[in-house]
């Protein structure tokens, strides 16, 4: 990183000059600067200066105290701008630019448009109107309602002659009041419309009373969220967002182990610590040539999950590096109606069928013959399982089962149970035989076939509903996936994409599912299911999928949202992990028929390091959650009759291959958790090359008195010797079966129920029970597509579906043949 000197401002200045008072334009992207870097004692001499780009460095903000008079156009993109009042300064500013920077947000936008009195383009579109609306129209009104509050409720409790005292507490009591009475706008400018009413209560108490009210450095309130009622928001409004802006690629460094910035402002230091969904890949992680222009060497645009700088990240390396994108966009409402799917011959943007679209959502075709992996005779000895040679034929028949007639799409309640969804529990002679049936592209950037580069993330299957309103013993063929701007609800069998829900400038990283109780008119409850998605933003948003509504979201966060959790114990409460290395437990409260909701915050858990997996203990679900994190996994009490409302783990569990650990290893980073059984757990951590299944009930009762405990382990499952972090694995208890893809596209099976009937501890590496060879799909006009990493796995409870999603923009869908 350079220093910034005379000598460089003049190198990198127009016209070139020998004074720095005569600079006009000055570049100073691409250089890694830190807060600290810019010198205002030096930068202040450019009194002329009318365009500054400082775009793709690691500022957080801009020094206060840096008066450049004549400054016309700022770019700023591709920072981690997280304070943006410091830019007031430049009275003169006509246009700005602010894309890629993790943590703006449309309130940071609108007070950008407020502060500065002659911008008219942020970040590349054209805002006048809304600006002059901001500054005048919406300013008085507010004003008007701050000031109907003061003679409402305060001016009568004034004294004719108050003292300076007297004045101040009733001016407190009065800013305090206005920002939580003063409602304006839509909820997703709540931060503008408390940020701006608090300036105005304070000019209004300087009139009339003469009292000078300190501005406060109150951290934003998480404890309380409401979703109003009137900001409804139909899905066809949608189609006017902000297009992704194209993002900025860096080349890849020499060292195999790639790394990158730290999200939060407050960690830009030499340290390397690392952030869970920014990364770049491997550079020993080569991609196979295809007629798609995806040959070695090609660098992939990439997402804030695999990214961007100069430092350590724990996410998935590549040989590109990207920073997040970040458009300013139009007023966003909290609720968004999906809509679905009417017709071959209708098109809507936030809703497209594979089948019924032929450029947004496409379904792959497969080859008749499957090229033999060149991986194979370096793997174990296990059965590897082939596609069927007939797969267009597969994809086009019904279901090869007694149950051959699928259940129809649309149908009416969400109890009824699909034809075909379940069949008897396999014996143990019966192998599982997987075979792929669909290869999807519903995540595509502004829809397009030639996406191949939006990484998909995770994957759920919704729960089923039995007729007594349970959820257990249920198969479903339905599941939802997210990665880039959207969520997609998908069904297996017919490969048709339900639902599709888009929020422009989001990178969706996680969702989960939960049965709720919707309150119909008459006072009954009916059971629906509600999906949670959350992602860079730091915002959850809440889906009810079968009624094709966004109804609400909440900020969870001003940093990413890592992972999302649900309680099978209390279906309100929600586990967010996120950023800022904390765990929060929210009660996002019931539902009735107008989608009225509350959110309250129950628990704060401090991780030390950034959650990437939690799942709560099966036998003691309102007691005890694991956590799997950048630096160890995990064990949290989250009782909540304790009245301790903040609080540390308990334990940290410690794995045999800590005992290995070397610099350049990521072992204690557990990327992958979870439960085969009420008993048996399943973890990964990074580049272990295996699987661990080891005993809850046996580690818990090996407790002393340390923090620490060793965990005791039943099983060892072989698995790929990749270096590539963050590949996650998936459970079937039903059928004892786990599941993990790895850097190539196959997916490792393993069938463990031999090995945890024998239930007496083996030393020996299991092998996998078969590899799902990547089946190379073709797509008309591009060749086959190359395997790539399989960020995420999901199955249903019996065994029908395995879904697989990749960084290439494809989800996989097998079935059991």
């Amino acid at each position: 990183m350079p220093t910034i000197t005379e000598k460089l401002l003049l190198e990198r200045g127009r016209p070139k000059s020998t004074q720095l008072e005569k600079i006009k334009s000055l570049n100073l992207s691409d250089l890694s600067l830190v807060n600290a870097d810019l010198d205002s004692t030096l930068l202040r001499r450019l009194t002329s200066l009318e365009e500054l780009d400082v775009s793709g460095n690691l500022l957080t903000e801009l020094p206060a105290s840096l008066p450049l008079p004549a400054l016309r156009r700022l770019n700023c993109a591709n920072n981690q701008l997280e304070e943006v009042t410091s830019l007031k300064q430049f009275r003169m500013l006509e246009e700005l630019s602010l894309e890629d920077n993790l943590y703006m947000t449309i309130s940071d936008s609108y007070k950008l448009m407020f502060l500065l009195p002659k911008l008219r383009r942020l970040s590349g579109k054209e805002i006048t109107s809304t600006a002059n609306h901001v500054r005048f129209v919406a300013s008085e009104e507010l004003s008007r309602r701050v000031s109907s509050l003061w003679e409402r409720s305060f001016q009568e409790r004034l004294p004719s002659s108050p003292s300076a005292a007297q004045a101040r507490v009733l001016g407190k009591e009065f800013v305090k009041a206005a920002e939580t009475q003063v409602k304006y706008g839509a909820s997703s400018l709540s931060d503008y419309t408390k940020w701006r009413v608090k300036m105005i209560a304070r000019e209004l108490l300087s009139s009339r009373l003469g009292v000078q009210c300190e501005a406060s450095s109150e951290e934003e309130d998480l404890s309380e969220s409401e979703s109003g009622s009137d900001v409804r928001e139909e899905a066809g409004s949608e189609q006017n967002r902000v297009p992704a802006a194209k993002r900025k690629e860096i080349s890849s460094e020499s060292s195999p182990r790639k790394k990158t910035c730290l999200s939060a402002a407050d960690d830009i230091t030499q340290s390397a610590e690392r952030s869970p969904r920014r990364c770049v890949r491997f550079e020993n992680v080569s991609t196979a040539t295809d007629k798609a222009g995806l040959s070695p060497g090609v660098k992939l645009q990439e997402s804030p999950r695999k990214s961007v700088q100069s430092l350590r990240s724990p996410r998935k390396i590549d040989q590109s590096q990207q920073s997040p994108m970040k458009a300013a966009q139009s007023q966003q409402n909290s609720r968004k109606t999906v809509q679905q799917q009417q017709s071959p011959n209708k098109s809507i943007t936030s809703l497209r069928s594979p089948k019924k679209a032929e450029h947004s959502e496409q379904s792959l075709r497969k080859p008749v013959a499957i090229k033999e992996s060149p991986r194979k005779a370096d793997r174990p000895k296990a059965a590897v399982s082939q596609p069927d040679s007939s797969l267009d034929t597969l994809r086009k028949s019904p279901r090869k089962r007694q149950e051959k007639e699928p259940a129809k799409k649309g149908q009416g309640e969400e109890g009824e149970e699909e034809q075909g969804s379940r069949t008897p529990r396999r014996t143990s002679k019966d192998p599982i035989t997987m075979r792929p049936l669909h290869f999807l592209q519903c995540h595509s950037k502004q829809n397009s076939p030639d996406d191949f580069s939006t990484q998909l993330w995770a994957c759920a299957f919704e729960p089923r509903i039995d007729s007594s309103g349970g959820s257990r013993g249920h198969s479903s063929r339905t599941v939802a996936t997210c990665g880039g701007e959207s969520v997609c609800i998908i069904d297996c069998e017919t490969g048709s994409v339900l639902n599709k829900y888009k929020v422009s400038g989001e990178e969706f990283f996680c969702l989960a599912w939960s049965m709720m109780t919707l309150l119909t008119g008459d006072g009954r409850g009916h059971r629906v299911s509600v999906l949670a998605a959350a992602g860079r933003r730091g915002v959850v948003k809440l889906i009810h999928p079968k009624a094709s509504l966004a109804y609400g979201e909440f900020r969870a966060s001003r940093r990413a949202v890592s992972t999302l959790c649900f309680s099978p114990a209390q279906e309100s409460f929600l586990f967010t992990g996120t950023y800022d290395k904390k765990i929060i437990l929210w009660d996002i409260g019931g539902l009735d028929c107008e989608y009225k909701f509350k959110v309250s915050q129950l628990l704060i858990l401090e991780a030390a390091s950034i959650p990437l997996h939690l799942r709560l203990v099966p036998s003691a679900p309102e007691h005890h959650l694991l956590a799997g994190c950048e630096d160890g996994l995990l064990l949290f009490d989250i009782q909540l009759s304790k009245n301790q409302l903040k609080r540390s783990s308990e334990l940290e569990f410690q794995f045999p291959v800590y005992k290995k650990e070397e610099e350049e290893n990521e072992f204690r980073l557990i990327d992958s958790l979870s439960f085969l059984s009420n008993d048996i757990v399943v973890s990964k951590s990074a580049m272990q090359g295996s699987i661990y299944l080891w005993s809850w009930s046996k580690t818990l009762a090996s407790r002393r008195k340390s923090r620490e405990v060793e965990v005791e382990i039943l099983a060892e499952l072989q698995w790929s010797s990749t270096e590539l972090p963050y590949i996650s694995l998936s459970t079937c208890p039903g059928e004892d079966y786990v599941v993990c893809g790895d850097e190539k596209g196959d997916l490792w099976t393993y069938e463990v129920s031999q090995c945890l009937r024998a239930g007496a501890k083996t030393d020996k590496m299991i092998p996998p029970t078969q590899i799902l060879e990547w089946p190379v799909p073709n797509r008309k006009g591009h060749g086959p597509i190359a395997g790539t990493s399989v960020n995420s796995v999901a199955m249903d409870p019996e065994l029908q579906y395995l879904v697989a999603l990749t960084d290439k923009n494809i989800a996989a869908v097998w079935r059991r043949a």
